[in-house]
Formats: structure tokens, C-alpha cells, sequence
């Protein structure tokens, strides 16, 4: 019987994952994924108003300030990978992943003023790409775990 494959049977039922209460709520599942989406939000929504120095120009405080909430939220995302539910462990990877490959791409393109001054408008037309690119991802991912909904392809490059 243990070799018998049968579309039809169900799976056997986990236990979820325990909860934890308080913290403003951030200390749940759902909290977690939302702070990791918001922070992942956060850090590209800087580094965008850095690029046109809006409101102000901050200079280098400002790039200080963006890494720092982008390394906050690639460690919430990494440390909570794999403890959560099912639903929330998408979303974590979906939050690191994002991180990753968006401040992969913006530091490539940051290093192609250093081979032309030419390039520094393709630069920019990169850098506002990656940041609209990195705000969609994180903001339907952060729509997503307010609905507890799991992300259909956490390791895509797409939304």
C-alpha cells in the first residue's frame, strides 16, 4: 500500500506554525512579511528620491539611510525564511529576492558612469527602471500578505 499512488488522497494535515502575540503585531506572520515587503519598499522609494534629490538633497546621509532599511529588511526576510507559514516563507523570499537582484542591477549601473561620463544618462533611465521594477514587486507582494495569499512565483523575476 505505501507504493500506491493515488491522485485522489489527501495528505496528511500539519500542525501550523505557533504564533507569537504582541510587538505591534510584528512578531506574526503576517506582521513579519509585511515588514519585510515595507522595509524592501522603503529602501527603493529612498534611493529613488535620492537619485532627483527630493525633497532635499541629503547626499551621502541619504544613500546611508536607504542601505541601512535595505539591510534591515534582507535580515528580517532571511532570518524569518523557513519559520513561517508556507504563505509567509514566500513572501520572505520574495522580499530578499528583490533586494538582491535590485541592488545587484543598481550598482551595475551605477559603475557605468566610471566607464563614460556618457553613460550616465543610460544610468538614470536604469535606475528609475530598477526603482519601478522594485516598487511593484514589493508593493503587490505587501498587498499580498495583508491578504495572507502566498506569492505565486517568489523566485521569478517578474511580479
Amino acid at each position: 500500500m505505501a507504493d500506491n499512488v493515488t491522485p485522489f488522497r489527501r495528505p496528511p494535515k500539519r500542525a501550523p506554525a505557533p504564533q507569537q502575540s504582541g510587538g505591534l503585531g510584528f512578531k506574526t506572520h503576517r506582521g513579519k512579511a509585511l515588514l519585510s515587503q515595507g522595509l524592501t519598499l522603503a529602501a527603493f522609494a529612498i534611493n529613488a528620491a535620492q537619485l532627483f534629490n527630493w525633497p532635499t538633497n541629503f547626499g551621502v546621509l541619504g544613500w546611508v539611510v536607504a542601505m541601512a532599511v535595505g539591510i534591515g529588511a534582507a535580515v528580517i526576510a532571511y532570518s524569518n525564511r523557513g519559520q513561517g507559514t508556507p504563505w509567509a516563507n514566500t513572501h520572505h523570499e520574495h522580499a530578499l529576492r528583490t533586494l538582491i537582484l535590485g541592488y545587484c542591477i543598481w550598482i551595475l549601473a551605477s559603475m557605468l558612469t566610471y566607464v563614460h561620463g556618457a553613460l550616465a544618462v543610460a544610468t538614470l533611465f536604469i535606475h528609475v527602471a530598477v526603482a519601478i521594477w522594485a516598487a511593484l514587486r514589493s508593493g503587490i507582494g505587501f498587498v499580498f500578505a495583508g491578504m495572507r495569499k502566498a506569492i505565486p512565483q517568489p523566485r521569478g523575476w517578474l511580479i
